[in-house]
């Protein structure tokens, strides 16, 4: 780890320990907070500690406000989590963990783009993740984390050459590999390589279920042939089947929950504004999602996209057609095509940077009414109560306009994806 990443990991992770503990700052720090997720996530785990079964009081109605909607993955997180500090504060010490984590892990990605730095600054200390992650404590910390995992695996190269390849972008190439297999044999490396992908993205499936969306394109990508197809997929199948063993079968409760909040559009999703305009029907936003889907497929096959475009595009479809999405979803987006943009020209940098304090300022005057405490007016009649059409198009902007980058970019033949990520490959 270099200087620069180690500082913005202490500075990082101290602002969210500033954030979490506050002091005498608590009531201004609460202000803005939104705590409703982080009490579903404690109940839970401590329901757990107890030896009670939060699944099966949560479908019997006996768990009061709180719900236990999470998958048996991510609850044995925070039951691991509470038992070494029985406070809902400890899962928010957690998340900050993970992010100073991320931190580390983009200086790894990006170690060989210019996007390192900036991003990590961004990430460190930007709104978007700050008010998102911190202020409204939420798990995508952890699937960023095993996004990046995946995402710094599919970068090292399989072969020290390739056709078409300088010799000095090779070895530069090579050595980051080297580093990592030693004197692993590349066929092994290949071997393992694969296998640690899959492991990540089942790993994610089972806590969220993303990279389900884009599996697909991901084992095409990883096997040699059709046996390593098989093997892949099987081996993805046992991890999330295994990541589910606990509480088992009173989690279905979760997906039966699930399942039956898609016929109500809520939060900001785009199917909110369908629902507005009498467009909402969840059969038809379910064969869009399949078609989107498709279509990603097929560019991937035919090599217009390659594999970290098609993640990030597949895993933006995902999200936008699930009609309980919300700001957090929607900043989990942008970072992932943040990532496969150049967005270090001065102008994309300061538009990001910008729209990103926007974005979080709708976010957090959209549910707030105290100002009027102070003499200050409603700010909502600027942006709007939260998940009113107003609201939900002004809270788009970031996310429009970093995938105007993205689309412009690939239109005027400028390097996306991988190109990116590697810029000794360009």
């Amino acid at each position: 780890m270099n200087k620069t990443t180690l500082l913005l990991v202490l500075a990082g992770f101290a602002l969210r320990l500033f954030l979490i503990f506050p002091g005498p700052l608590e009531s201004k720090v609460e202000f803005f907070t939104n705590k409703a997720d982080l009490r579903n996530y404690y109940w839970p785990a401590q329901a757990a500690l107890r030896g009670e079964n939060p699944y099966a009081l949560w479908a019997r109605g006996q768990s009061g406000e709180f719900r236990a909607d999470m998958a048996p993955l991510e609850l044995a997180i925070y039951v691991a989590t509470v038992a070494v500090w029985n406070d809902q504060r400890a899962i928010q010490v957690l998340f900050a963990l993970f992010d100073a984590l991320n931190i580390t892990l983009l200086g790894v990605l990006l170690r060989q783009s210019r996007l390192q730095i900036p991003f990590q600054i961004f990430y460190a200390l930007g709104p978007l993740t700050i008010y998102n992650f911190v202020f409204v404590p939420a798990d995508k910390t952890i699937v960023l984390m095993l996004t990046f995992l995946i995402f710094y695996l599919l970068t090292l190269p399989t072969q020290h050459a390739t056709r078409n390849t300088h010799p000095s972008t090779a070895l530069r190439s090579a050595q980051d590999a080297t580093r990592i297999t030693h004197h692993v044999p590349r066929i092994t490396f290949r071997v393992l390589r694969a296998t640690l992908v899959i492991l990540l993205a089942a790993l994610l499936a089972a806590f969220k279920w993303l990279s389900v969306f884009y599996l697909l394109p991901l084992l095409l990508f990883v096997s040699r042939d059709w046996r390593d197809f098989v093997k892949h997929g099987a081996l993805f199948g046992a991890v999330v089947a295994l990541a589910h063993a606990p509480w088992f079968p009173d989690w279905f409760y979760v997906y039966h929950f699930r399942s039956g909040r898609t016929a109500t559009p809520m939060h900001t999703a785009p199917a909110v504004l369908l629902n507005a305009l009498g467009l909402f029907d969840k059969n038809a936003l379910m064969i869009a999602l399949i078609v989107s889907l498709l279509a990603i497929y097929a560019l991937f096959w035919f090599k217009r996209i390659d594999i970290f475009e098609t993640i990030a595009l597949a895993t933006a479809i995902g999200i936008l057609w699930t009609p309980d999405m919300d700001p957090v979803h929607l900043s989990l987006i942008v970072i992932t095509f943040l990532l496969i943009v150049d967005w270090t020209p001065r102008a994309r940098l300061l538009t990001v940077w910008a729209l990103s304090f926007w974005v979080a300022a709708v976010y957090a005057f959209s549910t707030r009414t105290g100002f009027t405490r102070y003499g200050l007016p409603d700010v909502r009649a600027l942006v709007g109560v939260y998940g009113s059409a107003q609201m939900i198009l002004l809270s788009y902007v970031l996310f429009v306009v970093v995938i105007a980058f993205y689309v412009y970019d690939k239109l005027r033949g400028r390097v996306v994806g991988r190109g990116v990520l590697v810029e000794a490959e360009r």
